[in-house]
């Protein structure tokens, strides 16, 4: 039981925060993405499709979750000089 009320604190703290930070109107999965991308270098849809987290969702919704980032202008999309076809995604600071 005490594992569940301290599972319960943690979600009300990340609530506030991401309401502090301006994430709440955002989808979990857009959340997701947008955490992957900030702490990963070199992010891109594959590096996302690829991670052990996010195998439960279709390689059209991470798509469509990157979309709204980059429209909410939260992320960037840079063609990467290694490899032409790889858009690199950072976080817009």
């Amino acid at each position: 039981m005490k594992a569940l009320e301290k599972l319960f604190e943690l979600r009300r703290s990340l609530a506030t925060y991401e309401r502090e930070l301006g994430f709440d109107k955002l989808s979990e999965v857009e959340k997701s993405v947008l955490e992957f991308v900030m702490h990963t270098e070199n992010a891109n849809i594959t590096a996302i499709t690829k991670d052990q987290y996010f195998l439960k969702y279709s390689l059209s919704t991470i798509k469509r979750a990157v979309g709204t980032l980059l429209d909410e202008k939260m992320i960037n999309a840079n063609q990467s000089s290694v490899d032409r076809r790889s858009m690199l995604l950072s976080y817009n600071k």
